[in-house]
């Protein structure tokens, strides 16, 4: 049996195309699942950096300055190895720039200009990511402060879509797992900010126990090391869901800020949980996509 788990992050909405959106992207993740986790993972995340309703590459916000810095990140649960990309310009496909520096260098971790380099030598073609609706978001957003005014929409989202960070999980058939993540991050940020997308530990982190990708303020998971506590809890026996929970309210504790997570063990059991208005989440069993109700799969006993 094999488990893929997307997310399309918190206050995002859960209309029908966001929806749909996860489930092509969930599938196409199965569907690659034959060349391994890691293509899996890369595939499911394309999908959902080419759809524009999510906040990574094509729909990524822009920064203060009126450009698009992407995150991305990779983890392959069996051997642990990490990478990962950090305010990249001019790249659509952060998780695929991860996933070729995971296989094809030493280097854990690029950042900026260096990222992008990387990504053309690595034949992923330029692309300022910046569509229509987030530079008109941008436009009003300045127009507002330049007037004095403060903003009264999402530093996450923009002005008028509700989306974050995009991760995508997998425990295989032989119970091995892996996770991936890809963001635009926060809206109107400063230049060069990194969130928890590439943050081992803190917005991801895979090992032969537990694949778990966060949502959320990534300052906030970053300080509380998120990803490494659901780990660290599932390897003490607790049920996937019950550290779910406990991870997410601990974060809130110690920081006051609200998220996300999803997180599979190598039994395939599940968690999900969040404390924010929205978290679309589709979950593919053996290419079946299953139903979510509540944060919890039903149709299957986990």
């Amino acid at each position: 049996m094999s488990t893929i788990i997307v997310h399309g992050s918190v206050e995002t909405s859960e209309a029908s195309p966001f929806i749909e959106g996860l489930k092509k992207g969930a599938l196409k993740g199965y569907a690659k699942l034959i060349e391994g986790r890691l293509k899996a993972i890369e595939a499911a995340v394309n999908e959902l950096e080419d759809n524009p309703l999510f906040n990574a590459g094509l729909g990524s916000v822009l920064n203060r300055d009126g450009f698009v810095e992407v995150d991305g990140s990779i983890m392959n649960g069996e051997t642990g190895k990490f990478s990962a990309v950090a305010a990249m310009p001019q790249t659509r496909y952060a998780i695929s720039v991860a996933y070729h520096l995971l296989e094809e260098s030493d280097h854990v971790l690029l950042a900026g200009s260096g990222a992008a380099i990387f990504a053309r030598e690595k034949g992923i073609p330029l692309d300022n990511c910046i569509s229509s609706e987030q530079l008109e978001s941008w436009k009003l957003a300045r127009k507002m402060l330049d007037e004095g005014k403060k903003l009264d929409f999402s530093l996450y989202t923009g002005i008028k879509k509700e989306t974050d960070t995009v991760g995508c999980i997998i425990c295989d058939d032989n119970g091995k797992l892996a996770a991936g993540s890809s963001t635009g991050g926060s809206f109107m940020k400063l230049p060069g900010r990194v969130g928890d997308t590439p943050i081992i530990g803190g917005g991801i982190y895979s090992s032969d126990q537990s694949a778990v990708v966060c949502t959320g303020k990534g300052e906030a998971f970053i300080q509380t090391l998120t990803a490494k506590f659901v780990d660290d809890q599932i390897r003490l026996g607790k049920h996937p869901q019950d550290v779910a929970e406990e991870a997410i309210e601990r974060m809130t504790r110690l920081t006051g800020e609200t998220g996300g997570l999803i997180v599979v063990d190598a039994l395939e059991r599940i968690g999900i949980f969040h404390n924010c208005n929205s978290f679309p989440v589709v979950v593919v069993v053996d290419g079946e996509v299953k139903n979510i109700i509540n944060n919890r799969m039903i149709s299957q006993q986990l």
